[in-house]
């Protein structure tokens, strides 16, 4: 389980994370959707250990995470795998050492790292590319390099930012059953920032939505479709016009 508690974080003077609480069950997939810019992309780094905040706490399986020494946030990172946006694939390495990069870092066999590799490919319908570059590679095919090294050291949780942003609809729609498919088969925790609400209703067992900070509600993907709460109407249908935009 995963639970954030009066999470601070300011840059200069500008606050991003503002007291913002947040409980994400042992494997449940919960999206957190807000605007552009809000935050999202900062608070899966603070999930991760890769920012400290100001203030708060964040427990991970009841370790206080922000208290921990480095040796002991690397441990804990072990649990996690992260799906960057734009996949962030090493560009000099192929395909197959980008998947291993961890294992090739721990001193693995490359016998090992190679069957690893082909079982973490496989669970993302790619075959026969391990010697290929990423340049070589389609968008929605880096995306699957990404998420087959995401899944590489059989992570407990998994982190995705803005998993369908850059790809075609077409694609998207394939990165959501992919998202959908490693939940089903690993049964890990999924944790997935986007402002791409198809997405999120597909995918989410809960969303909550990031506004000024905080946390302002979380619910089913049904209850989200019809809440009251005026500034997640707006968010969800689009409008240009209502208290998102007026008020920041």
């Amino acid at each position: 389980m995963i639970e954030i508690i009066n999470l601070c974080k300011s840059f200069g003077k500008h606050r991003v994370l503002d007291n913002l609480n947040l409980m994400i069950e042992r494997g449940e997939t919960t999206v957190i959707i807000g605007r552009s810019g809000c935050g999202k992309s900062v608070l899966l780094k603070h999930i991760i250990g890769l920012l400290k905040p100001d203030s708060g706490q964040i427990f991970i399986d009841g370790k206080d995470i922000t208290r921990l020494s480095t040796k002991e946030l690397n441990d804990i990172r072990l649990k996690f795998g992260m799906l960057f946006q734009g996949a962030a694939l090493f560009d000099s390495l192929s395909v197959w050492e980008n998947v291993g990069f961890n294992l090739l870092e721990r001193g693995a066999k490359r016998k090992d790292i190679m069957t690893r590799v082909s079982e973490c490919l496989d669970l993302v319908g790619l075959k026969g590319v391990e010697e290929a570059k990423p340049a070589e590679l389609s968008g929605g095919m880096r995306k699957r390099v990404g998420l087959a090294r995401a899944v590489c050291m059989r992570p407990e949780i998994i982190l995705y930012d803005e998993p369908t942003t850059g790809v075609d609809p077409v694609m998207g729609d394939a990165v959501n059953k992919l998202i959908e498919s490693l939940h089903d088969k690993l049964r890990v925790t999924s944790i997935t920032v986007t402002h791409d609400m198809k997405s999120a209703y597909r995918i989410a067992d809960k969303i909550a939505m990031l506004y000024d900070g905080k946390i302002i509600a979380v619910g089913t993907p049904d209850e989200i479709k019809n809440t009251n709460n005026p500034i997640v109407k707006q968010f969800i249908n689009g409008d240009s016009e209502g208290p998102i935009t007026k008020g920041g």
